[in-house]
């Protein structure tokens, strides 16, 4: 469809109509970053107090990207946060491509930074003393394990690559 096409048939549209729909879409946004929010803050205290077992500064746990870091800091290495980084930063700016040869270096990026992101919260898991399920549970519900993790009886039992390591 055409932007003119496009134009002309918002012309031809009823104001009422076309005023409830852009409100509904409005209260669906607004949804949606509420949601968005208050996911990243429930989870946010989780960490905070995670932080806190492993040693680290609570308030760590509010800086985006920042948090990320100490993540792999506690769990991993901080090596690791930086191709995850730059998986994350090529599928933003590549993402709204139409293009084939970007989108595909997007999907790239994308699988990079998932699959290091659910290795990282395996890790940390372990780093807790829990199982590799409580990883993956981690990666998916991040704002309810990490308040478990968090306020619950798990201790911090420290970086579990120098163990495995060890075992290779």
């Amino acid at each position: 469809m055409s932007n003119s096409t496009f134009l002309n048939e918002l012309a031809a549209m009823d104001p009422t109509e076309l005023a409830l729909g852009v409100g509904l879409i409005g209260i669906i946004l607004t949804l949606m970053l509420i949601g968005a929010v208050l996911w990243y803050f429930i989870s946010a205290i989780g960490y905070y107090k995670m932080y806190q077992k492993a040693g680290e500064k609570g308030w760590k746990a509010f800086i985006p990207y920042y948090k990320n870091y100490i993540r792999f800091k506690i769990a991993w290495e901080p090596k690791y946060f930086w191709p995850f980084l730059v998986g994350l930063v090529v599928m933003q700016v590549l993402s709204s491509s139409e293009e084939i040869v970007p989108l595909l270096i997007c999907l790239v990026a994308a699988i990079v930074a998932v699959t290091i992101g659910i290795k990282l919260d395996i890790r940390i898991a372990k780093s807790f003393g829990k199982s590799t399920g409580w990883g993956v549970l981690l990666f998916f519900f991040s704002f309810i394990v990490s308040l478990i993790l968090g306020f619950g009886k798990s201790e911090y039992i420290g970086n579990t690559t120098e163990k495995e390591e060890k075992e290779l």
